[in-house]
């Protein structure tokens, strides 16, 4: 069979099986398998595939049309500047999560102008994105990163070695501030934050992701309390939070920022223009 064959082939499959982006999804399995870029697909549609990478793209189809999503079949996600192994002991890094990373961002270079030394601390980190993209465009910050989960911070910290930034980031097993020790400049956290009940109701993609990653109790707002009743304690004057939640918790989050001692609260929004980071400080926002 033609790579073109196999290709239509596999959409026809993926598509009877309920998959949204079937035809991308295709091209990206088979080539994972091939090992090459899915753009290199288009050059020659007409090569042959071989038996054994037919017999695999068949098994990686299979997992697909099981709705596993791709990024765990092919142990690969790409988020902002870098490409990122995944397995399904972490979340998949998501487009709208490039918010909190832009938002720390511009904090970091307002913080720059006035200090050299710049502490920053992803609580939740899973795959460590977040944070390795953080040191990965800003090398001058002191980059921390902390999950209560050690199968998720041996993901995270496979993906420093991937980029060289083993000795760049320390990574701290933490049950929230358990483990956290000194202060930070700023502190980001994408924690757990969809309701209890809600999550049987997300796509099945979605629900084969870890649940400890997802599930942020009751109101979706547990682990957010969390964060922010204890922050306070690990931020100096001027100190920034970022915290990525669903745009309907915004106000929620702001309520329990307030009374913990945060004031200059700003929403950040994502491509879709939804409210997707909160952003506070402890006093003196400069």
């Amino acid at each position: 069979m033609t790579l073109r064959g196999a290709l239509d082939e596999a959409a026809v499959f993926l598509r009877n099986a309920g998959i949204e982006n079937y035809r991308l999804d295709a091209a990206l399995l088979l080539a994972n398998v091939l090992g090459t870029d899915r753009t290199e697909l288009l050059i020659g549609p007409d090569t042959r595939i071989k038996t054994r990478d037919y017999k695999r793209y068949s098994e990686l189809l299979e997992r697909r049309a099981d709705h596993e999503c791709t990024a765990y079949i092919t142990n690969s996600r790409e988020f902002r500047f870098l490409e990122f192994y995944v397995d399904k002991n972490v979340l998949v890094p998501r487009p709208e999560t490039e918010t909190l990373v832009e938002a720390a961002l511009r904090r970091i270079d307002k913080l720059k102008e006035t200090k050299d030394d710049i502490r920053v601390l992803d609580m939740c980190t899973g795959s460590g994105a977040v944070a390795l993209s953080l040191k990965h465009e800003r090398p001058f910050i002191k980059m921390y990163a902390s999950d209560i989960s050690e199968a998720a911070l041996a993901v995270a910290q496979r993906n420093a070695e991937k980029h060289k930034l083993q000795n760049d980031v320390r990574f701290i097993q933490s049950d929230i501030f358990e483990n956290i020790t000194g202060r930070f400049d700023i502190i980001v956290s994408n924690p757990p934050y969809i309701p209890h009940e809600l999550i049987k109701t997300l796509q099945a993609e979605v629900q084969k992701e870890p649940a400890i990653a997802l599930d942020g109790g009751r109101d979706g707002l547990e682990i957010v309390r969390r964060i922010v009743s204890g922050a306070k304690g690990y931020l100096p004057h001027g100190g920034h939070i970022f915290i990525e939640a669903a745009p309907d918790q915004m106000d929620s989050i702001a309520a329990l920022l307030v009374p913990a001692g945060f004031d200059g609260i700003e929403i950040s929004r994502d491509l879709s223009g939804a409210g997707r980071v909160i952003g506070a400080c402890i006093n003196n926002c400069l």
